[in-house]
């Protein structure tokens, strides 16, 4: 008996080592492989439930995969949501940080093996939610980095039609959904290399408006450039002080782009450019890149000019303190800011005539301002003191239209 006995005692503790060693062996290969003891019965013993043990078990695999959490509740989730945290009194094993507490010298053999597995457990789902922080972070990173828009003039860029013909503006309007609330427009496939704000002065042209912005978003789409058009409306009756308006049209565009514009360029709305090689951005040097046009029979008129469409970085503009604020009437500011970028060291850049062509739209002339001579004649001594740092103008309205921003704004000096 005592033989029988001690024979069956041996046979016993065999098998429960033997037990043992498959439990570990099993838990080993979790570990290594994955979720393998998912459909096993022995997930019984090694993990508590998170469901109450005296509800009945949801056996359809489909009311499993809609009931099953889209990821693995934290400790953070089960104190601060009442909803999770009242949910169930049971206490699971994985997410308790004290079971790591008890003193290995009072653990039995179940506790321990409880603590093995659930520590291996937790790395496996420290490991499941590094990788998915990592494949989220790469998502947001593929989404927000895109590639950069082309460096170099496309071989296929050339000569484009221009049409002078008058045009609805609530026609054009239709024409580009792609552009966003106040002209503003970023290329969807790549990150654009320039930043450019379009400036354009304005009064009684509205005959021009339409037919500028069927022509232009078009032309700068093609381009890969991230832009805004801001036409800025001189109120009032004054005499027309092109260059004050584009002083204001610089300091508010600035305030309707997050980090600001890096390119600004000075474009009167009668010219439409004929060439997309002409690119839209800033180069190293101050750009006049309206030097070849069909009513000038695309001669330039003299070295000097500076005036019609002009780039300038804001690094440029603001070491010159932008434009005159002096100029009432037509004729003198882009010559006065042409001797400004000389005084300062600049010279100016220019695309060779057959790419820098542009059409001119019909327009009665504007009267001649009298005083522009003897303006010029003052702009390298009094440059620093007229400008951005004089400016004075009141915002009268600013409406985001979807194809440009209006900037209607007073302008006239105070009595």
């Amino acid at each position: 008996m005592g033989a029988g006995g001690s024979g069956g005692g041996g046979r016993a503790a065999r098998a429960l080592r033997l037990l043992l060693l498959i439990v570990f062996a099993l838990a080993a290969v979790e570990y290594l492989f994955g979720s393998i003891l998912d459909a096993s019965p022995l997930r019984t013993y090694l993990y508590q439930p998170i469901y109450n043990a005296t509800l009945p078990t949801i056996r359809s695999r489909e009311k499993l995969a809609a009931s099953w959490p889209k990821r693995v509740p934290t400790t953070t989730d089960l104190t601060q949501n009442p909803e999770v945290k009242n949910s169930t009194n049971i206490t699971n094993p994985i997410l308790n940080s004290n079971i790591t507490q008890i003193p290995l010298a009072n653990m039995t053999g179940a506790v321990m093996l409880e603590n093995t597995t659930s520590l291996m457990v937790t790395k496996i789902i420290d490991s499941i939610r590094n990788q998915s922080t990592t494949e989220n972070s790469d998502i947001k990173r593929n989404e927000t980095e895109l590639p950069m828009c082309f460096d170099e003039v496309p071989g296929d860029f050339g000569p484009v039609p221009v049409n002078k013909t008058e045009v609805e503006l609530d026609w054009v309007e239709k024409l580009y959904p792609e552009i966003q609330l106040g002209g503003m427009y970023t290329p969807p496939n790549c990150t654009a290399r320039h930043k450019v704000a379009i400036i354009i002065p304005f009064r009684d042209r509205q005959q021009h408006l339409a037919v500028f912005l069927r022509h232009m978003h078009p032309f700068l789409m093609m381009q890969q450039v991230e832009y805004g058009i801001f036409v800025v409306e001189q109120a009032g009756n004054s005499e027309f002080n092109r260059a004050k308006l584009m002083n204001v049209g610089f300091v508010e565009s600035q305030k309707l782009k997050a980090g600001g514009w890096q390119c600004f360029i000075f474009h009167d709305i009668d010219l439409l450019p004929l060439d997309l090689r002409n690119m839209y951005s800033c180069p190293r040097q101050p750009r006049h890149m309206s030097a070849s046009i069909d009513k000038f029979h695309f001669k330039l008129p003299y070295e000097d000019i500076f005036g019609g469409v002009s780039a300038m970085t804001l690094e440029q503009f603001t070491k010159v303190n932008g434009f005159s604020n002096k100029y009432w009437g037509w004729g003198g500011e882009d010559d006065d800011m042409f001797y400004r970028l000389k005084k300062v060291g600049y010279h100016i850049a220019r695309y060779k005539m057959s790419i820098a062509r542009y059409a001119m739209l019909d327009h009665k002339k504007s009267t001649a301002n009298p005083k522009r001579y003897q303006l010029l004649s003052q702009t390298s001594k009094v440059f620093q003191k007229d400008g951005l740092s004089t400016l004075q103008y009141q915002v009268v309205k600013v409406t985001l239209n979807h194809l440009y921003t209006h900037i209607l704004a007073n302008i006239d000096e105070p009595s």
